[in-house]
């Protein structure tokens, strides 16, 4: 079993929090609103006033959360956005709840509505994944249900001390299970990282087994068979310079060059020695080069990409498996590479003019066999990336997105 790291804890606890952030921030809208309901059913006109500026107040702080929680952004650089936020910044909002609530509660001379909404803090201190924070939040709002069931005479004397600490014990026990799930929740948590952890070394163990093999293949076609028909070549050449004339003579000399370029091309794809000598940005840069020599199509590329990282072969092996499906797929006359690195992530564009690819398409030929692009999806998924097909007037737009590792 792989013991889970502290970063994998915390990236899958941030992937939480972000959810349950953007869940307490739409549930703080329907409060506010069931806030003004109570003070216009169940409030005195004389009260009105100071209960206006609190649900005002509280009411500006929940559309500031809510405007965090879903400001506008790409869908990955949500979580990245967020994980720069405060660390304290959901606790905050949690304490703004828990006052706005209770001195709502404590504004009310006849606070059986106020105490009704006061029920529903267990409800959003109950979407956190911090224990511990959650239990300074709930003792807390105890205590201020306490305090507001106390200092209100009238409601104490309408229904006696006995229902009074039934309502005490009954909110007690709501704080309790707002714990519980707040517990389940930290250790589901927990689990997630550790599976994720899990999946991420037996990815690393994947791809370092499968790129010994394919620097083993790479060596073996150099130093074999290349060899060969670069020697057998050379022999050609001087066969040529005693009979110029041979038609059979330059035809062996043009395939044997034609197979010693390919042969080249096969070690480079299957293991560039370009990747590790200046990095993933020089060979795509190359890839997309010799794309464009063998199959006609014109490839711009537009790569800033100045470091080197353990992503960087599942990168090579993306837009290496793309630009084949533009050659033998797209019949695309042009076609584009961006790489580059936005908010710690490498992110991958390739796109093309030509007929464009569907899902019905992509599912017919994992049907017969065609697992190239399913198999570098899964790897990126692994990798905790994104691998999007976007919509395009014309041809085929891919977009990759992996975090980089630290």
């Amino acid at each position: 079993m792989v013991e889970t790291s502290d970063a994998e804890l915390k990236r899958v606890r941030r992937l939480h929090q972000m959810r349950s952030y953007r869940i307490a921030s739409v549930l703080r809208i329907g409060v506010v609103l069931l806030m003004v309901a109570a003070m216009l059913v169940g409030t005195d006109d004389s009260e009105w006033p100071q209960q206006c500026a609190l649900i005002v107040a509280y009411a500006l702080a929940a559309l500031w959360a809510l405007a965090l929680a879903y400001s506008p952004s790409r869908r990955v650089v949500v979580l990245r956005r967020f994980v720069r936020m405060s660390r304290y910044e959901p606790f905050a909002f949690t304490a703004v709840d828990v006052f706005a609530l209770t001195g709502f509660q404590l504004l009310s001379t006849d606070g059986i509505y106020p105490l009704l909404i006061m029920t529903l803090l267990p409800v959003l201190v109950g979407l956190d994944v911090s224990s511990r924070r959650a239990a300074v939040v709930l003792a807390f709002t105890l205590v201020g249900f306490a305090l507001a069931v106390v200092q209100d005479p009238a409601m104490v004397r309408a229904i006696g001390w006995p229902e009074a600490i039934f309502r005490f014990v009954l909110y007690a026990f709501l704080c309790a299970t707002a714990l519980i799930v707040v517990r389940i929740e930290e250790r589901h948590a927990r689990s997630v990282a550790g599976l994720s952890a899990l999946r991420e070394e037996l990815l690393a163990q994947t791809m370092t087994a499968s790129e010994v093999l394919q620097r083993r293949i790479s060596e073996s076609i150099h130093d074999g068979p290349l060899q060969d028909v670069l020697a057998a070549r050379q022999e050609l050449i001087e066969l040529q310079t005693a009979a110029p004339d041979d038609e059979r003579v330059n035809r062996a000399l043009a395939g044997l060059q034609s197979a010693s370029e390919r042969l080249r091309q096969a070690t480079f794809e299957l293991h560039p020695a370009v990747l590790e000598q200046v990095g993933l940005g020089a060979a795509v840069e190359q890839l997309a080069a010799s794309t464009a020599q063998r199959s006609g199509i014109k490839v711009s590329t537009d790569i800033d990409y100045p470091v080197r990282n353990e992503i960087d072969p599942i990168m090579f092996g993306v837009a290496r498996e793309l630009l084949s499906n533009v050659v033998r797929h797209s019949r695309a006359r042009t076609a584009s590479v961006t790489l580059g690195i936005t908010d710690d992530t490498c992110v991958l564009d390739v796109a093309d003019d030509g007929v464009g690819i569907s899902g019905d398409t992509m599912a017919r030929r994992l049907g017969e066999g065609h697992i190239g692009l399913a198999s570098h999806r899964a790897r990126v998924d692994a990798a905790g990336g994104t691998f999007v097909f976007l919509d395009t007037p014309a041809g085929t737009h891919v977009c990759v997105e992996v975090p980089l590792k630290s």
